[in-house]
């Protein structure tokens, strides 16, 4: 364990569901699987960083409800999650270290929780009333150690583009600095042939046919069981994907956050696995099927074990992919990273943003101009990803 801080309890950080227990928070959440409560719960146990999961809500009229996870942030040790590390490549200034978070420090998605029927614009409002007040709190309180108590950071991560615009209408004055580009690949088809048929382009489609014929040749299978079952296995194969990029990784933390995970999400954690007759599997992939989607979290391979017959695709697309289609979802989330490769196999490309909720204006020149130039090197990147990209989600903040 070790995520939360001891220190002041502050009203809205008793449990990543405080004041709407798991049942109301579920149902607004949805299909919005990082929202999740069992997700959430994911998030307070993760081994490594200092931090506190909680939530905003509020009534609205007509009598909704919004809500948002929202994390207190003393230590961060996932890069994707510093906001320094974006504020710096735009150029804008630093800001301290410690602060609040909206949303989770895990997953790369955002969501801002709103019932159905709902205002959105009204929703982001009242949200960002109580995100004031959690500030104001967390000040009076000394939350945090870092910097000026005045001044406490407040930064949205991994925001889709309608929030985005629902906090802009609502009163965020800053603009917000892409954080990464997101891919979402539609499973909707009657079977894999009448997928095949959606894919943009035939070079695409005789691409993944290449790419299966291969696999199968070899006599691979796959093999699903619950990550409850399998999360010091697949530690090791998660180890040797990262050393292989260059990120060196404890086996023994992999498989404490996989084994939390396994814990907090229940038989909803997936692992698919692909091996040889006969042989220990070579490779898995942990995923969630949740609402009208397929979720991907994860991949890992015994490298010195592949024969070099696409096994990261058949694995981590093609075979989810066929998953999706038997059960009529509509959706499979590839996430974040490998654009080129996701594009190549029918993904929509959407940008994801970083907010500074309770910035000024003062540096919306500079992020638009960041923006626009992240864009045009994502669509120049090749053609594939150039025909993905959604424009509408990307443009009005470019």
């Amino acid at each position: 364990m070790g995520t939360i801080k001891n220190g002041p309890q502050i009203a809205g950080f008793g449990s990543p569901t405080e004041g709407l227990g798991t049942e109301t928070w579920d149902q607004l959440a949805g299909d919005n699987f990082y929202a999740a409560s069992g997700w959430l719960d994911f998030c307070v146990h993760d081994p490594g960083g200092r931090t506190r999961t909680g939530n905003v809500h509020a009534g609205l009229s007509g009598g909704g409800t919004a809500a948002v996870p929202v994390t207190a942030v003393w230590e961060e040790n996932n890069g994707f999650y510093q906001w320094n590390r974006l504020l710096d490549r735009v150029g804008l200034p630093s800001a301290a270290t410690q602060g609040l978070l909206v949303g989770p420090h895990r997953g790369y998605q955002t969501n801002l929780l709103v019932s159905e029927g709902a205002d959105r614009v009204e929703a982001a409002g009242a949200l960002l009333g109580e995100l004031a007040e959690l500030r104001r709190q967390a000040a009076a309180e000394r939350l945090f150690d870092d910097g000026r108590q005045d001044r406490i950071p407040c930064y949205g991560m991994f925001l889709n583009s309608t929030d985005v615009r629902a906090l802009r209408s609502a009163g965020v004055r800053a603009e917000p600095v892409l954080c990464a580009a997101d891919a979402w690949i539609r499973t909707e088809g009657n079977d894999w042939n009448s997928w095949m048929r959606t894919l943009p382009s035939k070079r695409r489609g005789e691409l993944i046919r290449r790419d299966q014929r291969r696999f199968d040749a070899v006599g691979y299978s796959f093999i699903e069981r619950p990550l409850s079952e399998c999360y010091e296995e697949a530690a090791l194969m998660s180890q040797g994907t990262q050393e292989r990029y260059g990120q060196p990784a404890d086996v023994g933390v992999l498989a404490e956050s996989l084994r939390v995970q396994a814990e907090a999400m229940g038989d909803a954690a997936r692992v698919l696995m692909c091996a040889r007759d006969g042989e220990p599997p070579v490779g898995f992939l942990l995923f969630y099927r949740w609402g009208d989607a397929t979720f991907l979290k994860g991949a890992g391979f015994h490298y010195d074990r592949l024969v070099g017959v696409a096994e990261y695709f058949n694995l981590v697309y093609y075979e989810p992919i066929r998953d999706a289609l038997r059960a009529g979802r509509r959706w499979l989330h590839a996430g974040i990273a490998s654009t080129d490769t996701k594009a190549m196999r029918g993904a929509e490309v959407r940008p994801l943003w970083m907010m500074d909720v309770f910035g000024d204006d003062t540096g919306n020149d500079a992020i638009r101009a960041y923006n626009a130039a992240q864009l045009r090197e994502l669509t120049e990147s090749s053609t594939a990803v150039s025909k993905a990209v959604v424009e509408d989600d990307w443009l009005e903040f470019c």
